[in-house]
């Protein structure tokens, strides 16, 4: 996995910090799209997170929110 963390948007003390999640599955019994699947069910759970994930086209696949029209 490797993950970027951007500068926090403004508003108050860390209201939004941009950050992308980059996740290969290197195992022989866990495709990257089921940890990709785990990664995102985990994160959405916490609910304090807005998840976006793309594919491998950037093209988004699923989201914990409302993205509009892409």
């Amino acid at each position: 996995m490797s993950l970027y963390v951007g500068e926090p948007d403004p508003g108050p003390p860390l209201e939004f910090v941009p950050a992308t999640l980059t996740a290969r599955s290197r195992s022989d019994t866990v495709e990257t799209y089921q940890l990709a699947e785990r990664l995102y069910d985990r994160l959405v759970d916490f609910g304090t997170y807005l998840v976006l994930v793309f594919d491998d086209n950037v093209m988004p696949v699923a989201a914990n929110f409302d993205i509009g029209e892409w």
